[in-house]
C-alpha cells in the first residue's frame, strides 16, 4: 500500500492531507514552524506508527495465548541528538499477569512489525515525478 501525501496553497493553511487509498488523515508542521497542534507532525506520525504496532501485536498475542490482560498502554516519545533518532517506548499491560508472562509479551513487543523496521537498515530512495 502507497501513501499519498497533498498540499495546496490555496488551502491557506499548511496541512497536508493523506490517504493510503482507503483511510485518510492529516499532519501539519511543528507548532515551532507554524503548525496547528490538533494535527500530529510528521515525527508524532512516526511515533505513533510504533505505538500503534506495538499496541496491536500485544493485543493479538494476548488473545492468541488466552492472557487475561484487561489494558494495553503504549506510549512513544523520541529525542533528537547528534544525527541519531532514539525513541522511548514504555509498555503497559495490565490483568492478573505473572512475570512470567510480562516477561513474553515484552519479548513480543520488541518483535512487533515495525519495532523490527525501525530496528533495521534504511534506504529512501527518491525521484521526481
Amino acid at each position: 500500500m502507497t501513501i499519498q501525501a497533498t498540499w495546496k496553497p490555496s488551502q491557506g493553511n499548511s496541512i497536508c492531507q493523506l490517504t493510503n487509498g482507503t483511510a485518510e488523515w492529516q499532519a501539519d508542521l511543528d507548532a515551532s514552524a507554524g503548525g496547528d497542534t490538533r494535527y500530529p507532525n510528521p515525527h508524532d506520525l512516526l511515533d505513533s506508527a510504533l505505538a500503534a504496532c506495538t499496541t496491536l501485536t500485544l493485543q493479538l498475542y494476548a488473545k492468541r495465548k488466552g492472557y487475561p490482560v484487561t489494558d494495553v498502554h503504549v506510549s512513544v516519545g523520541h529525542q533528537e541528538a547528534n544525527g541519531t533518532y532514539t525513541m522511548q517506548r514504555e509498555v503497559k499491560v495490565s490483568g492478573d499477569l505473572s512475570p512470567q508472562i510480562l516477561e513474553d509479551l515484552l519479548r513480543v513487543a520488541n518483535r512487533c512489525p515495525v519495532h523490527k523496521t525501525l530496528s533495521g537498515q534504511f534506504s529512501i530512495e527518491t525521484s521526481m515525478a
